[in-house]
């Protein structure tokens, strides 16, 4: 008997939304802010493609914050404190990524939820604006996991999991742009294995419209260059193949 899939859960940077350039200028005046210094004395804040770079080698915000800009355990609750305002109050253009709405349509019959670390109300702002957000029944956001659990723990995941399907046997496919998503899928379903559930967590690693991006550190289940192959993996796993 095929295994169903229960539910597929996004990132949101990167995944379903082209936030590099939004998530740039924040940072920049998050950092001003918090050392009173301007941000291009930090390499990774001198430009757009430095930023990526520092994230891709960083597992998450508060490593980012702790590492590339030598902020203290504090100083980072500072600047997370500071990242939902800032984010609403910014105004820079994050457009979907060519093909994502079309395979939240392809895919309307599977849950969807939303497991990142941006903010919960700046991603869902988005959705409304890009007119997606009925496609998700569930985000978990930054706020809703403990500050020393951020991913690639698996608490965030966990979490939606269990919203979208009350952790019903099946699989569910995590679809992420960082090692650190597929991280988590792997730490996710270790905690589930643990706990004697019939739940199998999927990593697929994708990088929508990004050049030169660095190797997988981490293999995905499933690698993506577009959303439609996304749907096309998708759908091994339901009744209709």
């Amino acid at each position: 008997m095929t295994v169903p899939l229960t539910a597929i859960i996004w990132d949101y940077d990167g995944t379903l939304v082209d936030t590099r350039e939004k998530n740039f200028r924040v940072a920049r005046r998050i950092i001003s802010q918090v050392c009173g210094d301007p941000p291009e004395r930090f390499p990774a804040l001198r430009s757009l493609e430095a930023y990526g770079r520092a994230l891709h080698r960083t597992a998450n915000w508060r490593e980012l914050y702790r590492r590339e800009f030598g902020l203290s355990e504090d100083e980072t609750d500072r600047a997370g404190s500071l990242w939902t305002g800032y984010q609403l109050e910014d105004e820079t253009p994050a457009a979907l990524f060519e093909g994502i709405r079309e395979a939240l349509v392809a895919l309307d019959g599977v849950p969807h939820g939303i497991v990142s670390q941006n903010a919960r109300e700046t991603i869902a702002q988005a959705l409304a604006h890009a007119d997606i957000a009925e496609y998700f029944r569930h985000i978990v956001g930054y706020e809703e996991v403990d500050v020393r659990r951020q991913k690639p723990e698996p608490d965030g995941l966990l979490a939606c999991v269990e919203a979208l399907t009350g952790l019903a046997s099946g699989w569910v496919l995590y679809v992420g742009d960082h090692d650190t998503d597929v991280r988590c899928a792997r730490h996710a379903n270790e905690a589930l294995a643990a706990a004697g559930r019939a739940v199998r967590i999927g990593a697929v690693g994708v990088r929508f419209g990004v050049t030169a991006a660095p190797a997988w550190a981490v293999a995905p289940d499933h690698v993506a260059k577009h959303p439609k192959e996304v749907v096309a993996f998708a759908r091994a796993f339901l009744p209709d193949g």
